[in-house]
């Protein structure tokens, strides 16, 4: 009995249960008229009919449930059973292109077409429900274990299944891809072959031009031997012959063909080497220019110019690598040359090679360099730094002492310590640069690397910073003048203070023109010379513009105190005056 019979069976029986209750109703009228249309049946088989009846309406319930398992089972088998059929009639040896494609259209058509693995997952979930259901509804163990036996082993048959169905489409695609690569590479290498025939009785610039794509040609003919063998391993036993027959014909032409002609199939090749060859060689002469350059090339000795050396010398090492690895790929080039160069280019290869090694090598041995430039930057930095300080601290000390405008003692004083400061701070920056200056010669005495760094520049700045005598004479000399100077005046004005009293002090002519002669006589000892001697002495360094300006007020200064003392206790008041406005402006003259 089919499947198709099982089915049917089971959907007979699923429809008298599922319309039992009309069944009982003409069950009871059987029963009440004891007849079949006016034939008597007899007691014991109504009795028997009315069990049997009864049983059934007891057990439908049931019945119905393993009748939907088993509707659902024997669809499930039904759908592998097909399934299966459609796979061996899909899995052949293949015929030809048109051929196989129509095999392609109809397995499309049925898996696509008929939704066919979502028609399985469908009634799979269904089965998997009412399995369920009945398992639950039948509590026999034999009964439960048969139905998970089946769905497991229904389930394995399936994965396996639908793999290769799956995979049929591919095959069939990767056919026709191949048919499609068998066809166009046997028309084109057929049409070559004529042409390469006739063009064996060329020259041989024309035989070498036209064989230059010979490594294309190459290629064709192994694609479609690879074409060729996968599709007699594929198709039909006819096809097959016919296959191996044509590529024994096609074979057979390029081998002959082949031997005369293969040594043009390296012409595009060795072009290419040569080609690779040349551009290592001039990326290894341009690194070498400019590495000989950058580390030979005097540098004048700064802190800008070693760091910007050091930024080159940097790139060139960073760079090393990536040349030797240029060198080894020229150097391969070379040898793959060598089998279709003369002679006499290969040696001139062989000597740029050499020198190239050398030149490369020199430039590794010379990185050292490196370490000892890099030594130099921070006692160049710290000489630069102080000799910017040296001359930032002398404009300062100049500044000061250039200035000539009136000032107050506490002014002048505050400038006498700021110029003590300056010169205090010019000593310990030569200090400084002395001390780097040292180092830095030294470093580069002891170095072996670094002769080409040129010192003429440092030398000459260290040099002017050491002869500038400026500083020495505006904060040397000036500070003690001008200190002896400030002392000197600050005595001056103590006494003008008390000859101001004096003058308008009251009392008998006599006796104050006893105690002026007194005071005014110790004057001449004790403060006017010293405070002209401080002129004099500030005369020397003062500009010639305000020395003219300080000898006539000196003059004049010298030619009033001259005068008798009578005429100043008689001048009284005005006397003193006049000797204060002289010194007073003497004191502006100076810039005091």
């Amino acid at each position: 009995m089919t499947f198709i019979h099982l089915i049917f069976f089971t959907s007979t029986d699923e429809d008298v249960l599922t319309n039992l209750e009309g069944h009982r109703q003409a069950f009871q009228q059987i029963h009440r008229d004891r007849s079949v249309n006016g034939v008597p049946v007899p007691a014991e088989q109504l009795q028997d009919m009315a069990e049997r009846f009864n049983f059934v309406s007891t057990s439908s319930h049931v019945h119905l449930i393993k009748l939907e398992f088993w509707e659902m089972k024997y669809r499930l088998m039904a759908f592998l059973i097909l399934a299966e059929s459609k796979l061996k009639s899909w899995i052949i040896k293949y015929g030809r292109r048109d051929s196989v494609e129509l095999l392609l259209q109809n397995y499309i058509a049925f898996i696509e077409g008929h939704k066919f693995f979502e028609q399985y997952e469908t009634t799979f979930r269904t089965l998997k429900q009412a399995a369920d259901v009945y398992i639950k509804s039948d509590n026999s163990a034999e009964e439960r274990e048969g139905v998970n036996k089946f769905l497991s082993d229904a389930t394995a048959q399936w994965k396996n299944l639908s793999v290769e169905v799956r995979s049929v489409r591919s095959m069939l695609e990767e056919v026709i891809s191949n048919w499609e690569k068998y066809s166009s590479t046997v028309a084109s290498l057929q049409a070559w072959l004529e042409d390469a025939e006739q063009m064996l009785n060329h020259s041989e610039s024309d035989k070498r031009e036209f064989f230059r794509n010979l490594p294309h040609w190459i290629q064709q003919h192994m694609d479609m031997n690879d074409a060729g063998n996968f599709l007699i391993e594929t198709c039909d036993e006819t096809v097959s012959r016919d296959l191996k027959q044509q590529l024994l014909l096609l074979n057979g032409r390029w081998r002959e063909l082949f031997v005369k002609v293969k040594h043009y199939a390296r012409a595009d090749e060795v072009d290419k080497l040569r080609k690779d060859y040349e551009d290592g060689i001039l990326a290894l002469k341009i690194f070498m220019d400019t590495s000989n350059e950058r580390m030979n090339t005097p540098v004048q000795v700064s802190f800008l110019n070693i760091r910007t050396f050091l930024q080159d010398i940097e790139d060139i090492k960073h760079k090393v690598p990536a040349m030797e690895a240029v060198y080894k790929t020229a150097t391969r080039n070379a040898q793959q040359l060598t089998k279709d160069t003369p002679q006499e280019e290969i040696t001139q290869m062989l000597a740029a090679m050499a020198t190239l090694k050398e030149e490369l090598s020199k430039v590794t041995k010379a990185l050292p360099l490196l370490r000892d430039a890099q030594a130099l930057l921070p006692p160049l930095e710290e000489m630069e730094k102080h000799i910017t300080g040296f001359y930032q601290s002398l404009e300062k000390a100049s500044r000061i002492t250039s200035t000539r405008d009136s000032e107050t003692p506490g002014d002048f004083k505050q400038k006498c310590q700021e110029l003590v400061t300056y010169q205090q701070s010019c000593k310990k920056c030569l200090t400084v640069i002395d001390k780097n200056h040292q180092i830095i010669m030294k470093a580069l005495e002891s170095s072996k690397t670094l002769k080409h760094l040129d010192t003429s520049l440092l030398q000459k700045r260290v040099a002017m910073v050491k002869e500038t005598t400026e500083w020495k004479k505006h904060v040397e000399a000036n500070s003690s003048l001008l200190k002896r100077f400030e002392e000197s005046r600050a005595e001056l004005e103590k006494v003008l203070k008390i000859a101001r009293s004096s003058m308008t002090e009251r009392g008998k002519p006599e006796d104050l023109l006893k105690k002026h002669t007194e005071f005014f006589g110790q004057l001449d000892q004790r403060v006017l010379n010293a405070f002209l001697k401080a002129c004099d002495e500030l005369t020397d360094i003062l500009p010639e513009q305000e020395q003219q300006s300080l000898q006539e007020t000196v003059r004049k200064l010298h030619k009033q105190w001259k005068q008798p003392r009578e005429s100043e206790c008689r001048a009284g008041a005005g006397k003193g005056d006049s000797i204060i406005r002289h010194v007073s402006f003497l004191l502006n003259n100076l810039g005091i």
